[in-house]
């Protein structure tokens, strides 16, 4: 669990404060990454090189017009030349970073336009490419720092504003978020892309009243948006409102009949039948378009394959999840071996000794309700139940914390006091802004499941839930479900099989390590068959009274916007338990996961 090693750039933007994020994209702070080394890089020209402007500038034309053609491959060689005839070319700078950012380059387009920045550090659109930059890294914090510094100096860059918003919601920042959503929908208040970013920023807020009528104002404005309408049923699809959905679902396809996200929410609102050949039918001709791009067409494949397997034919069913997982395949990698060394480090560092040692410092706000788990593993109709409590309330999925704010540091071996109480106090504060009166807010990230040892030291009155299922039925409706987030072993079954197998590791250890009156473990095969037991189980582990709503947790009305929304909308069933024997001729590397004896019986 090392930083990263990066190269430095070879000059710095100015604006820097020591409290900075590290413009080398490290996740730390200035003043204790780069900040910390002796002798600041010099600016480029100071080095005493000959220069010679008037033919630098014909390099960067030149190179200006290959970038322009296309062909940024060509661009890179002769905006070198460029900037080694003049150093402190500003234009030559910005259009190799552009080049370099075309050819997937991103890390050497950030070094590139830093320099580019000490040249001109007033200069938005540098400070956009730069962000754009670390975007493509997954370099959040960096990231949103120069976009940041970009709407400062010109505020008026929508689409900027709209991506410092998502990045925002990733970290949930909501009021950060829904700021930039607002501030975007002013450039241009009158028009429909603004009511549907009001409706985005009123639903961060938890207004999802005034979400829904801003999502109708944009319908009513212009009833041939398919974003419009696609909004609308999305928000209606959160409260469980499936009917209406579904007909938002079916006129936003009216206008966009490719628009795969609208199927597959199309297929989620209600479970098919056999008699349902017409939508099948449907899907099968959006599927031979040849215009569809890779993300589209995964899509279907899940769409398809969610009505094929309501309908019983688990073999055209499992035929497009295969389809889906080899699209988004493309898209991800996993390192078995960096993950296995994750597990290892964190079961090294976390011992009980560690653990206890730390937590007699730690906050005592027993305010947070962690529920954890591999995704698809019940999480969500955990947090459904508990929820349903007058005293609890759902938090959702909650990614406060940097990779870096509650890891231990690495010189060290110990917390940075510093930087793991910021870290506590911007938690805790995000829970007081969802629910100030509530006694427990939950947060349902299921990896927060290799934070547990952290999270135990620092707020050792915080209670944590293991929400454990069958690991077939587990990775199978991983593999067969689209995510929003990047989960990098889902698309591959030998991954998934692997990825278990290590979860298994991480969960015996914390059983070893963690105290037991705050770690409870539910079984989901438990929870369906003995339901009043295992829900009065649950609520009396929070330290709460008992209360006959988490009996009804379809009633909850909260908003959800997880893959299990529809699930945790109806009355609690037993359909899903041991679904993959459905599977079982072609759940492939997953049967490592089998028991001895099962394996044997099967």
């Amino acid at each position: 669990m090392t930083k990263e090693t990066r190269g430095e750039p070879e000059a710095w933007p100015t604006g820097l404060t020591r409290n900075s994020p590290c413009p080398c994209g490290s996740g730390e702070r200035y003043k204790r990454c780069c900040g910390a080394r002796t002798g600041p890089p010099k600016a480029p020209g100071a080095n005493g090189s000959p220069s010679d402007p008037q033919a630098a500038q014909k390099q960067c034309q030149r190179g200006l017009q290959l970038l322009q053609s296309g062909r940024p491959s060509a661009a890179i060689p002769i905006l070198h030349e460029a900037i080694r005839l003049d150093a402190r070319h500003f234009d030559a700078h910005q259009a190799l970073g552009a080049a370099l950012m075309q050819s997937g380059r991103f890390a050497d387009a950030s070094q590139i336009l830093l320099r580019a920045l000490a040249l001109r550090p007033d200069s938005a659109a540098a400070w956009r490419q730069v962000g754009a930059s670390y975007d493509r890294q997954n370099l959040h914090q960096p990231a949103i720092e120069a976009y940041r510094r970009a709407v400062e100096l010109a505020p008026k860059l929508g689409n900027v504003l709209c991506r410092l918003g998502e990045l925002y919601t990733m970290y949930s920042r909501m009021d950060e978020a829904s700021d930039c959503y607002e501030r975007a929908a002013d450039i241009d208040p009158d028009t429909t892309k603004a009511r549907l970013l009001r409706s985005d920023a009123r639903m961060l807020q938890g207004d999802i009243s005034d979400a829904e009528r801003w999502a109708r104002e944009a319908v009513a404005l212009e009833p041939a948006s398919n974003p419009a309408h696609g909004t609308l049923a999305g928000l209606l699809y959160a409260q469980g409102r499936f009917e209406e959905a579904a007909m938002s679902f079916e006129a936003a396809l009216r206008l966009d009949p490719k628009a795969a996200r609208c199927w597959h929410g199309l297929a989620d609102c209600r479970k098919f039948s056999e008699s349902d050949n017409s939508i099948l039918d449907r899907m099968r001709v959006v599927l031979q378009r040849d215009d569809l791009n890779d993300a589209e067409r995964m899509t279907m494949h899940f769409a398809v394959g969610k009505v094929y397997d309501d309908c019983g034919d688990y073999a055209h069913a499992m035929e497009h999840f295969d389809a889906a997982n080899t699209l988004r395949a493309r898209d991800l990698k996993f390192d078995r071996a960096n993950f296995e060394a994750m597990v290892d480090w964190t079961i090294r560092r976390y011992t009980r000794e560690f653990i206890e040692s730390s937590a007699a410092s730690g906050t005592l706000d027993p305010k947070p309700l962690f529920i954890v788990g591999m995704y698809r593993s019940g999480t969500t109709l955990v947090e459904q139940i508990v929820s349903s409590h007058p005293d609890i309330a759902a938090g959702g999925e909650l990614t406060v914390w940097t990779p870096t704010d509650i890891e231990i540091d690495a010189a060290t071996g110990k917390f940075d006091p510093d930087r793991t109480q910021s870290a506590i106090a911007k938690y805790l504060a995000v829970l007081q802004k969802i629910a100030p009166s509530a006694t427990r807010v939950t947060d349902k990230l299921p990896f927060n499941l290799f934070r547990l040892g952290a999270i135990h030291s620092l707020m050792p009155n915080a209670r944590i839930i293991h929400c454990q299922r069958d690991p077939i039925d587990t990775c199978l409706s991983i593999y067969s479900n689209p995510f929003k987030s990047r989960v990098s072993f889902a698309a591959r079954k030998g991954d998934l099989a692997f990825s278990y197998r290590q979860y298994l590791r991480m969960m015996e250890h914390w059983r070893k390590v963690l105290p037991a009156d705050i770690f409870l473990e539910v079984q989901y095969e438990r929870l369906i068959a003995d339901r009043e037991a295992e829900t009065r189980r649950l609520i009396a582990f929070t330290g709460l009274d008992w209360n006959e709503c988490c009996l009804r947790p379809e009633l909850n009305k909260r908003s959800i916007n997880t893959a299990s929304a529809r699930q945790a909308r109806q009355p609690v069933y037993a359909t899903s338990v041991q679904r993959w024997r459905r599977y079982e001729p072609w759940i492939g590397e997953l049967r490592q996961l089998l028991s001895p004896q099962a394996r044997n019986g099967m």
